[in-house]
């Protein structure tokens, strides 16, 4: 499988089919587009979190956050954008810094990834709006989504530290810089990355 780019999802969608069945086709590519970082720092593909199971450890997360600790918000805008956020990568691809790819280049691919995902889907304007407030940071619930992002790469991180894989330290650091929300940064606070070990049979 390409790693970067998996089978391009429009193979599977007859010309005929329904929006809302394209769009599946479409969203299950994340499922088997991993998450480049990971890659990058050694983790093998068949254990390497995927775009889709990071998406949706934000929206648990978020729905989850937002009840406990932030009632005065939107929790079903929270899960919403938290759903959104990453589906630009169907068609972008999973880009990280070292691509050296600009910031405003990735986040054109993105949206146009986002306006052809949602161009034929009911309400896919509502759709829109929510990604690019995520993007944007134009909102409370954008902003702790953005946050709760970065709470769950630390998260996977020190899994991964716990498995044995070394170099995870750079995430919580990375995190620790980005979330602001006093509840995040105790949660963050609880994440311990322990010095790993290579596991034997890594190359």
């Amino acid at each position: 499988m390409n790693t970067k780019n998996p089978r391009p999802p429009t193979d599977f969608a007859p010309r005929q089919t329904s929006p809302l069945v394209r769009l599946y086709y479409e969203f299950n590519t994340l499922k088997q587009l991993y998450r480049q970082g990971w890659l990058e720092r050694g983790i093998p593909p068949e254990e390497c979190e995927s775009v889709g199971e990071h998406v949706f450890g934000v929206a648990l997360l978020g729905l989850l956050i937002a009840e406990r600790h932030y009632p005065d918000l939107d929790a079903e805008k929270i899960v919403k954008i938290a759903l959104l956020h990453d589906l630009g990568e169907v068609y972008a691809g999973d880009i990280t810094p070292g691509d050296g790819i600009p910031p405003q280049e990735k986040r054109a691919a993105e949206l146009s990834a986002i306006q052809k995902i949602f161009r034929d889907v009911p309400n896919g304007e509502t759709y829109i709006r929510l990604w690019k407030e995520y993007e944007n940071g134009s909102s409370p619930e954008a902003r702790l989504v953005k946050q709760i992002d970065r709470l769950e790469m630390a998260l996977q991180a020190s899994v991964y530290a716990h498995q044995g894989y070394e170099n995870m330290q750079e995430f919580l650091d990375s995190a620790a810089r980005a979330v602001e929300e006093p509840a995040l940064r105790a949660l963050l606070g609880e994440i311990e990355i322990r010095g790993g070990r290579p596991r034997r049979g890594r190359e």
